[in-house]
Parts: C-alpha cells; structure tokens; sequence
C-alpha cells in the first residue's frame, strides 16, 4: 500500500476517536445534570424513615462512675423534608440530643414515654411519629474512696523449687488510695492484697508492682504502681548422724537405750550451708520420761545450729532394753 493511502487511514482513525471522546464527553455531562436535577428536586419531597440519632447524656462525671456505657444513639422513626433529613443525619456537625440527669445514681432507666417530650422538643423541625428505642437503661453508682494497708501473702508467692522467702517483705509505699464505685469500696476492709504475678522467682526481688484491680476500667489506685521487696534463698535438705547422751538411767546398767544413734535431718540454706558435724547438734534422752506403755523414752533435740531450720529427729521415740 503507498504510503499516501497509509497517512490518509492513520488521518481517519484518528478522527472517528475524536468524535467518540467528544460525544462522551457529553453524554457524561448529561448524566451529571440529570442526576443533579434528580437529586434536588428529590430532596424538596416529604419522607419517612427511621434514623440512628445521637443522644448525650449530661451529668456531673467527677462524683460518680458510669458502670455500663450509656446509650450513644436513639432510634427515631420520622417524617420530614429531604433537606432536614439530609442535614440531620448526614452533616458532620450533628447537635445530638441532650438529656440531663441531675440525680443520675437514682435514676435507673427513661421510658420510651419518657423520652418522647425530650426528643420532640430538640428536633421540632422533624415529625416524630414514634420511638423504635423501648428504654434506655442508666447504670451510674456515686463515685467513693478508702485508703487501704498493702499486704503480699507470701504463700501465694511463686517460688522456683527448694527456694523460700527469707526477709519479710516491703511494700513501698505501704498505703494507697483506693477511688471506684460505692458497691466496690464497700466491700474493702482495711487490707488490700497485691498479686505477684511473677512465676519461679529464684533470687532477691525489688520490682514495682501494680495494684490490681477487679474492674479496672471503673476504678483506679493511687499510686497505680508500688515497690515490693523481699529476699529468696535455695534451701537443702541434709542429715547427719548424732550420738544420744542418755540422762537419769539406772548406774548399774539394769536398763539402757536399744540404739546409741539417731539420724538428724535439717534444712539450711544454700548460703549458710557447711559441713556440721555431730559436735553441733546435742540430743538427749531422759529415763525419767519413760514412757511404760510403749517402754520407750522420748530423743529431745537439746541444740542445733542456728542455719539449720525444720529439724527431725528419726526416730523419735528410742525402746529400752532391760538387763536379764
């Protein structure tokens, strides 16, 4: 094909777009007017419909806790123009209802009945042809405070295995200030329990620790956070063998202990810990305390050292064995 006739169809093509961009052009335009048109003159008409209107709810809320959130919006079924309806439930700056509770601890609900008056009063430029909300429900108690000792039960204490709290235990500050609802501080005594939250602790603990509430959304603890220090040592379990000094048996020998020996067991911690020997540890027992029943005399531990704690004797009850 001569290159003529190419440009001549390149010239056409070209033209043919042209007039189709254009002729959308317009249509588009068309569109946008129709539906303009279409729009306002639909918002001139009357209509019904049922809106999600918000409410706000006007009280004093430094003197009491709210303990279930309030209703944020109402629902209304109502009739108007298109214009109000347009302004009153799609504008940005909506002025929401506003009900004002001057007692609001001793108010537990508003009625639909109840409602009714406030809601036409603050939207007389839309008609309220009935409430879809039956009742809003009002859960607020009066806002009080106690100030309560801490404690830390060192029973409920997670401690790595063999360890043991070996200090009491500091929590500063001892006191806080304790501010929720009247039903929560009413049930406090004058003691208030912090929880260790902290699993297999194994060394010395100096950790701030939150005072711990059971609602902690409706109240609050001041300071919210305290010290809490106590030591942690690892203890052993050990034994040893200790000769028993008899005391008050008969001279000539008529009657005399079955065994010369007892095995002591002792803990002692791991900072403490040596090598004792039998020289630390006296125990005795005496033929004055016989026991005939049994024919046994009871091994008194008389001294140990003092590292070793929960000391037992085994066994504790010595037999007596009698000259033929």
């Amino acid at each position: 094909m001569p290159a003529s006739d190419l440009q001549n169809n390149t010239r056409i093509k070209q033209s043919y777009v042209q007039r189709i961009f254009n002729n959308w052009k317009v249509v588009l335009l068309s569109v946008i007017g129709a539906t303009t048109f279409w729009f306002f003159n639909a918002l001139n008409k009357n209509y019904e419909a049922r809106i999600s209107y918000p409410v706000e709810f006007l009280f004093d809320r430094d003197s009491v806790v709210v303990m279930q959130p309030l209703a944020a919006t109402l629902d209304i079924d109502v009739s108007s123009g298109g214009w109000n309806l347009l302004r009153k439930t799609f504008w940005f700056n909506v002025t929401p209802i506003q009900i004002s509770l001057d007692n609001p601890t001793e108010i537990g609900y508003y009625t639909r009945n109840s409602l009714l008056p406030i809601v036409s009063d603050q939207l007389s430029e839309l008609k309220i042809n009935y409430l879809a909300t039956d009742t809003v429900y009002i859960d607020i108690e009066a806002k009080k405070q106690k100030r309560v000792v801490l404690k830390v039960d060192s029973l409920g204490v997670d401690l790595a295995e063999n360890h043991r709290i070996t200090t009491p235990i500091q929590v500063e500050p001892d006191t806080v200030l304790l501010v929720g609802p009247k039903s929560f501080i009413d049930t406090l005594g004058s003691t208030y329990s912090l929880d260790i939250v902290t699993r297999g602790i194994s060394n010395d603990y100096r950790r701030d620790v939150s005072v711990n509430l059971p609602e902690p959304d409706l109240s609050l603890s001041i300071p919210e956070k305290v010290r809490v220090r106590f030591g942690v040592e690892k203890f052993e379990r050990q034994s040893i063998e200790i000769p028993i000094e008899p005391q008050n048996f008969p001279a000539d020998s008529s009657a005399y202990l079955s065994r010369s020996t007892v095995q002591v067991f002792y803990t002692v911690s791991e900072e403490n810990k040596k090598d004792f020997t039998e020289d630390d540890f006296v125990v005795t027992a005496d033929y004055n305390m016989l026991d005939e029943r049994t024919n046994s005399v009871l091994a008194i531990l008389v001294y140990s050292p003092d590292p070793a704690i929960e000391i037992e004797v085994i066994p504790e009850n010595i037999p007596v064995t009698y000259e033929q």
